[in-house]
């Protein structure tokens, strides 16, 4: 039997006003039960009516599963009904263009079913791609997620389950046009036991042709200036006119790993009027025709059209596991640095600490680097 709110005496069905008190009795809210996807109309205790859907799911820190829900409020049932479908359809075009990796993996696992033994395992997976977390998706090359697996200290298994989960993650991402070109890039990992990917630097003679090409072939500059710092793609794209430090000629920047954010990069004299130049224009140091930081797509396909002006032989080759991709590209620059290092005397904490690797050697953290130490290196390569 009901009962009054405010005095609890006993209530008739259906009872508007308590006969005992006259308190005036609310409406109860009610949800009407509807199929999964299609929405939730909820009456209001006012009379009118509101229209709800889920966006999405995510994790809170605690492991709990939370929603993201839109709704709007309607004086009619019908109109709010009505409503669902676009509500649904909401435009998220620019949410989805930004979107990184973390957010995406947030929104996959709550639609993820499995066993609790077979989501740990991808939870701690997951782990090892903290690098690229903070990324967009539109940015992450292949490079980028076979570093974090190259870097993972454990073993096959391990590696095995991130390839999985980065997998997984691509296929959601894939339907709801967060992932450009459709392109998913897990089947292009690879783990221990499997066909090294074969990563390929410039030549000396390329280099040379780059270094002639500079001022005269578009982004051939962006190009050498990529080969001396050592950045990677999308941190060389972000780097500013405040990255640059003139007095100490040094590039401030990165921000995948620990070891790489804002690390301090000694400008090569081979790349100085370049950099001095660029930085005294103020923006990106190394921007897009109109001056825009360049997306990373736009980037490589420049890349491509500079090394085909520059006359340097370019062909799909096949890089391991039956994957084909060209032989050189935005990434090459950064295993050319390292490639030039190589030949030069230097501490291998300050080659390290100039591209932004951490060491498994504990002896490494031992060693004091300096600012000098690393400008010995680079102006010698």
């Amino acid at each position: 039997m009901n009962t009054c709110k405010k005095c609890n005496g006993s209530l008739p069905d259906g009872a508007v006003y308590c006969p005992w008190c006259g308190k005036k009795q609310e409406k109860t809210v009610t949800h009407r039960k509807r199929g999964n996807g299609q929405g939730t109309i909820i009456a209001l205790p006012n009379g009118r009516y509101k229209a709800v859907v889920v966006v999405n799911y995510f994790t809170t820190p605690d492991g709990k599963r939370r929603r993201h829900t839109r709704c709007k409020t309607f004086d009619r049932r019908k109109d709010a009904v009505n409503a669902i479908p676009g509500l649904l359809a909401a435009p998220q075009k620019q949410a989805k263009k930004t979107i990184t990796f973390k957010e995406l993996y947030d929104l996959w696992l709550p639609t993820h079913r499995a066993g609790k033994s077979t989501i740990d395992c991808y939870k701690a997976a997951v782990k090892y791609f903290e690098p690229v977390w903070g990324l967009r998706m539109a940015d992450i090359d292949v490079d980028d997620l076979q570093e974090c697996i190259d870097a993972c200290p454990h073993g096959k298994r391990t590696k095995e389950n991130m390839r999985a989960v980065c997998g997984l993650v691509y296929k959601y991402g894939i339907p709801r046009k967060t992932i450009p070109d459709n392109l998913n890039l897990a089947p292009f990992l690879l783990v221990d036991g499997e066909a090294a990917t074969h990563r390929e630097a410039f030549t000396d003679v390329e280099i040379e042709k780059i270094k002639k090409a500079c001022g005269k072939v578009p982004h051939a500059t962006d190009i050498y200036c990529l080969i001396y710092t050592g950045f990677r793609p999308s941190e060389f794209l972000a780097l500013t006119a405040d990255s640059y430090d003139s007095k100490r000629n040094c590039i401030v920047g990165g921000g995948k790993t620990k070891a790489g954010t804002n690390r301090v990069v000694t400008v090569s004299p081979k790349i100085k009027a370049f950099v001095s130049d660029s930085a005294a224009s103020g923006g990106y140091l190394f921007p897009d025709d109109k001056g825009n930081q360049y997306g990373l797509k736009d980037f490589t396909e420049a890349f491509y059209a500079a090394l085909d002006a520059i006359g340097i032989e370019n062909p799909i080759v096949e890089v391991g596991g039956g994957k084909k991709r060209h032989r050189l590209t935005p990434h090459s620059c950064r295993h050319t640095f390292a490639t030039l290092m190589k030949r030069v005397p230097g501490a291998a904490k300050d080659k390290q600490e100039l591209i932004g690797h951490a060491s498994a050697e504990m002896l490494m953290y031992y060693e004091d680097s300096t600012l000098e130490d690393k400008r010995k290196i680079t102006d010698a390569i």
